[in-house]
């Protein structure tokens, strides 16, 4: 059975990487149609497709497969053209082949649409040269975006790694083994050390024995006695030294093989960034056909590594990058044409080694950011005063867009909207250790710069004590570490902050925030000298007082595990070659903490502001479970919720209670998500309620239909992220 699940994930690997080929060859041959070797090559791929089905049995894929090869030997035997209706029936066909090993997986067997797609394809088979047909193909049956969801796969837990790399792996191994054997030769040295050991405390015993007694050991004997003892200590001197040396020589020797070994395991864990990289070609294609623009995609250093983990974290955020230049970046092609541009759009993305990072750009010719919009939407949405605004550079306003809140689209999506989501992106790069950097150009086009460490696993981390205790900062994000005395902390409202070169950053006495003040004497923060460590996100950061700075060490940084989950102000653990367990702290969660403190610091009078009043959320849900997971994540994150079974239910909630937010399914019983919406929006009482819409309609038309009817936002329950969505609710809230 088990031989059986890994055959069949094998088969989903390889099948994988055939419709990837097929997706993105027949992209090239859209721009190339009269290239015979591509033709030639695409039929290839379909043909081994097919074989392989045909091996596991699984006819429909086989059939399907089938047509498509006949198609491509049509073309190029040129009885057929290739034109845009058949290149809209080849993909969708990959769509429905990518859709069938789905459902084979899981068990299922394939809808009366595949069908459908199979009479398409065979439709443009029947076509004579030179004829046309409309280009308006039917809904492809699984969502053409260019990504599948790599959470859902079932090969999650497998990796293609080359035979080289195993080799030298197992070579290295070898090596250990031969370290292992001469380890197992000391053995014996040390067992001669410790019977050695014993024969002289047996001598010693015997001695003090005979000095108890009334008749002692003459002194001729006892000289003898102490004669041998010395032999017996200059010979075990002798075979100590023997064995220092020699396991000082296996650990010189050891010392490079382990590091090599190491090297090695971290190798296996890397993947190309073809493997994201990949899948851009045919989102780009499908988003420029929806908006009617003409882009090209230009992609380089694809086969740049990344460590496995590295690159499903960073995915989603690349596709907000890659989306934002496409929607936003890249302007139509009349208005290109009226302005001097070609009609086609370009954006570069591009990935490179520097030392032990990976630098990744994703940059567009497109109409670049206004910085003047960026202050307008700033000051609409209250994230700054004019005041403020008014002291920055051109680089700390443009930083602006990556501010939680930020947006300049009307409508919230997991994709929309040039700023949308770069809160989210900065976070995650920053949770990895990198860094984010932006450039642009009014009219000519932005850059998005992202520096990432070859692995999460290795850490380069500074050692600090705090209460006692020694805890990791990611090395990375410190920005700088000052020796200080106390005159130099002013206190604005109780709030502390130090002054660096003419700015002011707000403190943070670590030991208070992590809960550790019951250890410490208080006199310790009444010291002449205390240490501060800077640390940063490049656009924001801050000062974290600790009692001493120990030195900076590699370590390798272990999650806490899925059954303690992410627990504030720390990202992981490290254990030292002592035993001793540290913990990483996560210095994001302190520039977040950071914000609070700068918001009290620029607060009028000396009193912390009331505690907010607690949002009431109204979830509306036909289906319990669904229902019930939602309120409870809601009212964890502190929100009050109702909840109500469908529109007509809840719009008598809306009569009765007043709410802040409303959450809704679309697909519901008597009134649907975007009858309740449109009904709200036409009440003046109602219609400034935010309203989130959160549904498994993932199609293009649904998303413009809930903008079109006022919805504030719009999540997919497939692509359902419970930080992303407890974001877009407190953002919406404000």
């Amino acid at each position: 059975m088990t031989e059986l699940k890994d055959l069949m994930t094998i088969f989903k690997i390889e099948t994988e990487e055939h419709l990837t080929k097929l997706e993105n060859g027949l992209i090239e041959l859209e721009k190339n149609p009269g290239d015979k070797e591509l033709l030639r090559r695409l039929t290839r791929e379909v043909h081994t497709l097919k074989g392989a089905a045909r091996v596991f049995g699984f006819k429909e894929i086989q059939d399907l497969a089938h047509r498509m090869e006949d198609i491509f030997e049509a073309i190029l035997s040129e009885r057929i053209i290739f034109d845009s209706y058949s290149m809209e029936r080849m993909l969708k066909g990959i769509d429905t082949l990518r859709f069938l090993l789905e459902q084979i997986l899981l068990g299922e067997s394939p809808g009366p649409e595949v069908g459908e797609v199979k009479k398409e394809l065979d439709s443009c088979l029947s076509m004579r040269k030179g004829e046309t047909k409309e280009r308006n193909p039917t809904q492809p049956i699984p969502p053409s975006s260019g990504f599948r969801s790599s959470s859902s796969n079932p090969d999650d837990g497998y990796l293609k790694v080359s035979l080289s790399r195993i080799d030298k792996l197992l070579y290295l191994i070898g090596e250990v083994l031969i370290q292992r054997m001469n380890s197992r030769g000391r053995l014996s040295q040390v067992k001669r050390i410790l019977r050695g050991i014993k024969e002289i405390q047996r001598c010693v015993s015997n001695l003090k024995e005979s000095m108890q007694e009334n008749d002692p050991l003459p002194i001729k004997e006892r000289v003898k006695l102490l004669s041998q003892w010395e032999a017996i200590l200059e010979r075990l001197r002798e075979e100590s030294k023997g064995l220092y040396d020699q396991i000082s020589h296996e650990v010189f020797h050891l010392d490079p093989i382990i590091d090599q070994l190491q090297t090695r395991a971290r190798e296996l864990k890397m993947i190309p960034l073809s493997t994201i990289f990949e899948g851009f070609p045919r989102m780009v294609r499908d988003i420029a056909s929806q908006q009617g623009k003409e882009i090209r995609l230009l992609i380089s250093g694809e086969e740049t590594e990344l460590d496995k983990k590295v690159i499903e974290r960073i995915k989603s955020s690349l596709i907000h990058l890659l989306r934002n230049a496409i929607d936003h970046g890249i302007e139509d092609p009349q208005n290109r044409e009226s302005i001097g541009k070609p009609r086609q759009g370009t954006i570069k993305i591009s990935a490179t080694n520097e030392g032990d990072r990976v630098v990744l750009s994703i940059e567009d010719d497109g109409k670049g950011i206004d910085l003047e919009e960026v202050k307008k939407n700033v000051l609409r949405k209250g994230l700054l005063r004019e005041e403020e605004l008014l002291r920055m550079t051109e680089k700390e306003i443009l930083d602006l867009v990556f501010l939680p809140g930020y947006s300049s689209s009307p409508l919230v999506t997991e994709l929309s909207g040039r700023g949308m989501g770069l809160d989210i992106v900065m976070q995650e790069i920053t949770r990895l250790s990198g860094r984010v950097s932006l450039e642009t150009q009014k009219g000519r086009g932005t850059r998005f710069t992202l520096s990432l460490p070859l692995s999460i696993a290795i850490l380069r981390a500074l050692l600090v004590r705090v209460g006692g205790s020694h805890f990791f900062l990611p090395i990375p994000s410190v920005i700088t570490v000052l020796r200080t005395t106390r005159e130099t902390i002013s206190t604005i409202n109780g709030r502390m902050s130090i002054s660096i070169e003419d700015r002011l950053v707000p403190l943070i006495d670590l030991k208070r925030v992590l809960g550790m003040k019951w250890i410490c004497e208080e006199s310790k923060m009444k010291e002449e000298m205390f240490w501060v460590v800077i640390v940063s996100n490049f656009r924001r950061e801050v000062g974290l007082i600790v009692e001493e700075v120990l030195g900076d060490e590699e370590v390798f940084l272990k999650s806490l595990g899925k059954h303690l989950g992410k627990i504030k102000f720390v990202s992981g653990a490290v254990v030292r070659m002592d035993g001793e367990v540290v913990l990483v702290l996560d210095v994001e969660d302190f520039l977040t903490f950071r914000s609070y403190l700068v918001d009290s610091m620029e607060a009028e009078g000396s009193t912390l502001r009331p505690e907010q009043k607690r949002a009431r959320i109204l979830v509306v849900e036909d289906t319990f479970s669904t229902r019930e997971l939602e309120r409870n994540i809601l009212e964890n994150h502190g929100y009050l919720v109702d909840t109500a079974v469908d529109g007509l239910d809840a719009l008598n909630q809306v009569s009765r209670n007043s709410y802040d937010l409303i959450l809704s399914d679309i697909e519901m019983p008597r009134m649907d998500g975007f009858e309740l919406c449109q009904t709200l929006r036409k009440n003046e009482a109602y219609k400034d309620i935010p309203f989130v819409m959160l549904t498994s309609f993932q199609r293009e038309e649904d998303r413009r239909r809930g903008m079109e009817v006022g919805a504030s936002a719009y999540l997919v329950k497939g692509a359902f992220d419970q930080t992303h969505f407890l974001e877009t609710i407190d953002r919406l809230l404000g």
